[in-house]
């Protein structure tokens, strides 16, 4: 009984998200939510989906609050902080420190590099997940649309 009320549910909102706005909405806001999914900002996420709903129409909110919960979800996020960080140690070029030894002689210094490189690696990473997500999306949904 809870699947079909869920199947049922998930077709509306498919319905009601692909029938109200264009292709060029709902891939922005996938890609956006996909952009949002990987930055290290767990908390505060929803926040910036309803602020962004609120200031900027030309959206697809829900497209954008999927999306970014993607990469939020429990199982997911320490390999995707992970990755962020492991991106960022090889753009800046410094060693990856996080290993089980490196608690052992962690500094202020160590842990502001670290977490430089985590928000680095996200801006990148989000960066190109978004526009390969809104490229992507934008090809599915214009197609779904015209028939």
């Amino acid at each position: 009984m809870k699947n079909k009320k869920l199947r049922e549910l998930w077709g509306q909102l498919k319905e009601e998200t692909l029938s109200r706005n264009t292709p060029h909405q709902i891939a922005l806001g996938i890609g956006i939510g996909s952009f949002l999914g990987v930055l290290p900002l767990q908390g505060f996420k929803t926040a910036i989906v309803v602020l962004m709903g609120t200031l900027y129409k030309k959206v697809n909110i829900i497209a954008v609050f999927t999306a970014s919960t993607v990469f939020s979800l429990v199982p997911v996020v320490p390999f995707v902080y992970f990755f962020d960080y492991w991106v960022g140690t090889k753009i800046l070029r410094i060693p990856v420190i996080f290993t089980v030894r490196s608690f052992e002689n962690l500094d202020m210094k160590m842990l502001g590099s670290s977490i430089g490189a985590l928000f680095l690696g996200a801006v990148f990473i989000g960066v190109v997940l978004g526009i390969t997500s809104y490229s992507v999306s934008f090809l599915i949904v214009k197609k779904k649309q015209n028939g």
